[in-house]
């Protein structure tokens, strides 16, 4: 047992976390990329160790889903909140079970209907969402030819559940097609030379991510509850219990306060870490006739995010905070005021979150300390102290893990200096709180 300041940390490390060389695609887990994803290894064990029978799981950040799909698997309800509508379609393709021989006759139809259309030399309008888009410089002539036929058909399903399904699918293929570098999840486009040569089978490859992915489903469909739920919300985790929330989620979390929080916050704002928003961007605009996927909402998802807005209020005196706060201010003033405003937002994301969850409950945050300007922000330590401040105990578990391996790299440019180059983040920490 150690103390830092007003805190109790219980060091965690006989148990391995690391999950290194173990399938993290297993079911719908493999269904669509996502940024800075939590492994669902790491999900299901906090689950089955702190899980309460008929308890209610919440992923206040939901992502890509991953919690609330362990969640009913381990036979549990479960609520995700995200500002990014790609990210909520996503989550609640994954964690709701749909027939994959449904799937199976709804893709033979969709498939031959688009077969159809593309023998006819069918034409069909640009959707609105997509006027006023460079769409040139992303997507070759016939690529976005291709795009509005799959689109279109898509758009035919009345079946509301099995039309997401294929949006999602159509989602995966618009990032695969489009010119956007592989292993980016900024918008930086292909070199010229290589987007001079570029020319995707576009409806091969849709058909290559709808076949993967209802495989997915129906190993996911053979294993998960079916008479559970799965709700998602395209909300900021800030506004619940208030009218700016959806009145659902509101009654749900009202009548059945979450026993349980697993979630990976952020770990700093999207302009200096990951661009949720720029990932999702050209997917959501595809499938916009969603609901939810209204224009302003997909182009702002990065404003929306924690320390979108600047926010020039210092807020409390944690010492972790401060001392780095000070630290960055030397280096970088603006960069000091875009860390305070990232911790800002996250505190009030803490303190709603407090007040949602039950009595006798537990949360568990998943997070990795970044650098800005070279100094290493102690962001564990920093929740930890925002925890108790707002009222959770001061007796807290801390499990440390490595980061196997990862789709961002290892050392980037933060300074963009030819030859400079720092560390990113290779090692996570579970923080354990526990609300009594």
């Amino acid at each position: 047992m150690i103390m830092v300041t007003k805190l109790k940390v219980e060091i965690e490390n006989h148990e391995d976390w690391d999950f290194a060389k173990t399938d993290t695609k297993y079911m719908t887990h493999g269904i669509h990329p996502y940024p800075a994803k939590m492994i669902p290894q790491i999900s299901k064990r906090l689950i089955e160790r702190y899980g309460t029978k008929k308890g209610l799981v919440l992923d206040p950040f939901t992502g890509s889903g991953g919690v609330l799909v362990e969640a009913r698997l381990a036979q549990l309800n479960s609520v995700g909140i995200d500002v990014n509508p790609l990210a909520c379609l996503l989550s609640e393709v994954k964690a709701n079970p749909v027939d994959p021989n449904i799937l199976e006759n709804s893709w033979k139809k969709l498939d031959a209907n688009i077969q159809n259309d593309i023998q006819n030399n069918t034409n069909y309008d640009l959707p609105k969402a997509l006027y006023k888009v460079k769409l040139d410089y992303w997507f070759k002539e016939q690529t976005t030819k291709d795009l509005v036929t799959i689109r279109n058909n898509i758009q035919r399903i009345e079946n509301v559940p099995i039309r997401k399904f294929f949006s999602i699918c159509l989602s995966s293929t618009v990032r695969k097609v489009s010119g956007t570098r592989g292993r980016e999840f900024k918008l930086y486009r292909i070199k010229p030379e290589e987007w001079e040569k570029y020319n995707p089978d576009t409806l091969m490859e849709f058909k290559s991510q709808t076949t993967k992915y209802i495989e997915k489903m129906r190993e996911y469909y053979q294993k998960a509850p079916h008479k559970l739920f799965s709700k998602t919300f395209i909300a900021d985790n800030r506004t619940i219990h208030t009218d700016e929330f959806p009145e659902e989620g509101n009654i749900i979390l009202s009548n059945t306060p979450p026993k349980l929080v697993v979630t990976s916050p952020p770990y700093g704002d999207s302009q200096t870490t990951v661009a949720y928003g720029q990932f999702s961007r050209y997917p959501a605009l595809w499938i916009n006739y969603e609901q939810g996927f209204e224009n302003e909402v997909i182009m702002k998802v990065d404003k929306l995010g924690l320390g979108g807005f600047k926010n020039r209020n210092v807020i409390h005196d944690f010492p972790a905070l401060s001392k780095t706060l000070d630290a960055i201010s030397e280096k970088d003033t603006e960069r000091s005021m875009d860390a305070n405003s990232f911790f800002s937002d996250l505190y009030q994301s803490l303190e709603v979150m407090y007040n949602v969850v039950d009595n006798e409950s537990t949360s568990c945050i998943v997070v990795a300390n970044r650098t800005m300007r070279r100094i290493r922000i102690p962001t564990h330590l920093i929740i930890m102290e925002m925890a108790v401040d707002i009222g959770f105990e001061n007796k807290i578990t801390l499990i440390p893990r490595k980061i196997p391996s990862k789709r961002l790299p290892w050392k980037n440019a933060p300074e963009n200096v030819q030859g400079l180059q720092g560390n990113t983040m290779s090692t996570e920490n579970i923080i354990v709180l526990r609300k009594s």
